[in-house]
């Protein structure tokens, strides 16, 4: 059986895969727009969103890009370049 969130981490690690190292602060916003920019990440994004809800997908968004960075989330930042969230955690080296 697969977890519920599966989607949303091979999502976010799709998108990871495509970010050049080392991934800045603003990673997680970084995913954002990107799944705005690209029609297929869009289309996933939608049908997680249909599936899970919007605050589960964006708060795991969120999870899975920490994770898979390495990066730690000292503060939460308002978007100010994608308009799927209205917040993120900037994230930073540990």
């Amino acid at each position: 059986m697969s977890k519920k969130t599966q989607g949303i981490e091979e999502l976010v690690r799709d998108i990871l895969n495509t970010i050049s190292k080392p991934y800045g602060e603003d990673v997680t916003e970084d995913v954002f727009l990107l799944i705005e920019q690209h029609h297929a990440w869009q289309e996933r994004y939608y049908e997680l969103l249909n599936e899970l809800g919007k605050d589960t997908v964006n708060q795991w968004i969120g999870r899975y890009t920490r994770q898979f960075t390495g990066l730690k989330n000292p503060s939460q930042v308002m978007t100010k370049r994608s308009n799927l969230t209205k917040s993120y955690s900037r994230l930073y080296p540990s």
